[in-house]
């Protein structure tokens, strides 16, 4: 048995401020219970347990052998699902940990397809890298909605959030499965319902493989000539959008999130036309991803176009760490701009021979994590990136949880993540 109510104690903002110890009591004991719920409902997972020696009840000192490479998410061999929909359902239903009780005909494109997923309960969410094949996360609805709460609750703790009053200006598709657009659109319409506006009407999954991979036939290749031809001008009027929106909040709260390169665009299109787009100096700025895709920007530009298109303090500004696989973010803290691991999360970090490197001080290590909170697949995964993480937690505010001081990609590995995706998707 799934214990939600379990997961539900443990995903609160008011565990940042708890001993830790207490609520790593509370945590052992939930990925205890998602452990075995997963080794008895997953086919995959009790396959590799098994082969690591392990059954459903499992001790904290064996937490790290539990974690699954991310590759098993695009692990698929068809090359376009759709054109599969039964040889790609059989490959849902061994990663999946809830049963998937209807037979999917393929309704000729992508985004169809995973239309027909959706409206029988199950969401595919999806990310890609430079080779353009996606990586799918079967997430039913209970593991959806703790994608609000783990947001919500990871947000609450550093914004104090005024739930309901909230003005979204969201520099992301209102419709896709894109899961970074999904996430940001769930999480404002559950704060603020009624009160988010899009910059992006829709992105569909087609056109992001296509653009991501490059097209393979001369029907693609017509297509991407044309998309490109059109994208330049999407991004035009979505900057526009912004920027009417942000005029018409002059002086408010509001709070503007997108991709960092989108953000930087924004300032730069205020600042060269002379527009007042001054926000109320309780507002704030939220991006993630990086820069995959475009030019970087340093993080001391970005304050000073912030502060100066937006009058805002650059404090303001924090910076969002997610994967598409987990549920959950990390949040910069206004006081120190320190990104703190959710408490709800247990970070293991390994070494170039993967074994675990203690919990010690300041680690750098290889990134893994076990987030219980995932019903429809276990959340127990090791990434492509290479992290560094102080455990002594935060010296600038008082949340009791240890902080991410950087991020890297591991070499050799394809650049991947929901704003790449958003920043070469939209590329000229």
């Amino acid at each position: 048995m799934f214990d939600t109510g379990l997961i539900e104690k443990l995903v609160s903002s008011e565990n940042y401020y708890k001993k830790r110890e207490e609520v790593e009591k509370l945590r052992h004991k939930a990925i205890k219970m998602s452990h075995k719920y997963h080794f008895e409902n997953n086919r995959f997972y009790h396959d590799y347990c098994k082969l690591k020696g392990l059954n459903g009840d499992i001790k904290p000192k064996d937490f790290h052998k539990i974690v699954i490479p991310d590759g098993v998410f695009k692990s698929y061999e068809m090359e376009c699902p759709e054109k599969n929909p039964q040889e790609f359902k059989k490959w849902v239903e061994r990663i999946s940990s809830v049963p998937i009780d209807f037979t999917p005909k393929g309704m000729g494109s992508l985004e169809s397809f995973l239309e027909e997923f959706y409206s029988n309960g199950l969401m595919l969410g999806f990310s890609s890298g430079t080779s353009g094949k996606l990586t799918f996360l079967p997430r039913d609805e209970f593991t959806r909605s703790m994608i609000v709460k783990s947001y919500t609750e990871a947000i609450d703790a550093t914004l104090k959030l005024n739930k309901g009053q909230e003005k979204f200006i969201l520099g992301i598709p209102k419709k896709t499965f894109l899961q970074v657009g999904y996430n940001g659109r769930v999480v404002a319409e559950n704060i603020s319902p009624g009160n988010v506006f899009h910059a992006i009407d829709s992105l569909k999954a087609d056109i992001i493989r296509l653009r991501m991979r490059g097209p393979r036939s001369s029907k693609e290749k017509i297509m991407n000539y044309f998309i490109k031809k059109m994208l330049p001008r999407i991004e035009k009027n979505s900057i526009k959008g912004i920027v009417s929106n942000l005029e018409a909040n002059r002086g408010k709260r509001v709070v503007f999130m997108g991709p960092p390169f989108l953000i930087i665009n924004t300032a730069k299109y205020v600042l060269e036309h002379g527009i007042d787009a001054k926000i109320g100096e309780d507002s704030f700025l939220a991006s993630t991803g990086g820069f995959k895709g475009r030019s970087i920007v340093s993080r001391d530009k970005m304050n000073d176009l912030i502060q100066e298109a937006f009058g805002l303090d650059p404090k303001r500004y924090i910076d969002l760490y997610g994967m598409t696989e987990s549920n959950s973010i990390m949040v910069d803290c206004l006081e120190g701009n320190n990104k703190h691991i959710p408490p709800w999360m247990e970070v293991i970090l390994f070494d170039e021979h993967m074994e675990p490197i203690p919990p010690e001080g300041k680690v750098t290590g290889n990134y893994a994590f076990l987030e219980p909170s995932s019903k429809s697949f276990p959340g127990f995964i090791t990434t492509g990136d290479k992290i560094k993480v102080d455990y002594d937690g935060c010296p600038a505010c008082d949340k009791k949880t240890p902080i991410l001081l950087s991020i890297e990609r591991l070499p050799r590995l394809e650049s991947r993540g929901c704003s790449g995706v958003l920043a070469k998707t939209v590329a000229d």
